[in-house]
């Protein structure tokens, strides 16, 4: 795309985090549910998609099957999601730096085994089964991909884009602290699991996370980070093509997302259970875009130390 074209889609990415953050400030518990229910299987199908067309960018053509089977194996075994994203995510590393088969096989089981004896840690655990599926995917690897391409694109929009990517948190965070509205019935009735999210991260099971300040301050950067994690996605529609695909397969991917919300908002803990499967898949599936992101951040600030 030329540059004005990329410079058009860095403001409407502003303009997108300033509305998220407008809308996070008001109704925090109701934008996170809302984005999860209706932007977030759109999002995940049609990147899943996108992905299988780019081989999963892995470095050969059925590296992805690899991580599947670990999946359908810890799955199996019953293993923790903390177990299955810390397998996934290194072996994900492993099959991209290492090209021989019997390097990666011992690779993989030191990987076994550093996990067996890291994930006994209880910060790791929770990093992994809980973060690592949830905020830093929407938010550190969202990041991970617009810094790569602004230093790739070396537009000032996009470097733009990043600051205030990094800076909508703050400004959420600081102020209006003491303006709230009261979440609606429904938003209290299934803020469960992003409940989880807050109380383990202010260290505090027994808070009511509707009216602590703290709680609601940390539902906004919440809301912030899903919902333009999910706008960012549809806003590069024309810089990696990902609409560019059959009709079968669009309407395939659209009747999957119309039951998706549909079984959501018919029966909640049904639908979160199979979004939340659906969520997983598409974070796995992603992790060798995200190391590709942050080995091409490290080359290009090399490159530019370098020069």
């Amino acid at each position: 795309m030329d540059q004005p074209g990329i410079n058009r889609i860095n403001c409407y990415n502003i303009l997108a985090m300033l509305a998220a953050s407008c809308v996070a400030l008001i109704m925090p518990f109701e934008l996170v549910l809302l984005s999860y229910a209706i932007l977030g299987p759109a999002h995940y199908l049609t990147e899943i998609s996108w992905l299988n067309n780019r081989q999963f960018f892995t470095l050969k053509k059925y590296d992805y099957l690899l991580i599947i089977a670990v999946v359908l194996i810890s799955l199996l075994l019953r293993l923790p999601y903390a177990n299955i994203v810390f397998y996934c995510f290194g072996l994900s590393f492993i099959l991209l730096v290492i090209k021989g088969n019997i390097s990666r096989l011992l690779a993989f089981c030191m990987l076994i085994i550093a996990g067996y004896f890291l994930l006994t840690n209880n910060i790791l655990r929770t990093i992994f089964g809980l973060y690592v599926p949830t905020l830093i995917h929407v938010y550190i690897f969202t990041g991970a991909f617009m810094l790569f391409g602004a230093l790739k694109d070396k537009i000032v929009s996009g470097y733009m884009a990043f600051i205030v990517f990094l800076l909508c948190p703050v400004l959420l965070s600081v102020l209006f602290t003491s303006y709230h509205t009261a979440p609606a019935a429904w938003a209290i009735s299934n803020f469960d699991y992003f409940g989880r999210i807050n109380a383990t991260t202010l260290r505090n099971p027994s808070m009511n996370v509707f009216t602590s300040q703290v709680s609601i301050i940390l539902t906004r950067l919440i809301a912030f980070a899903y919902t333009y994690h999910y706008i960012n996605w549809f806003s590069k529609t024309r810089i990696i093509k990902w609409h560019r695909i059959s009709i079968t397969r669009t309407a395939i991917i659209t009747l999957i997302w119309v039951g998706s919300v549909a079984l959501y908002f018919y029966n909640y803990r049904l639908g979160f259970k199979w979004l939340f499967m659906l969520s997983l898949v598409h974070v796995i599936l992603e992790f060798p875009l995200n190391h590709r992101s942050f080995i091409g951040i490290g080359r290009e600030l090399k490159g530019r130390l370098a020069g």
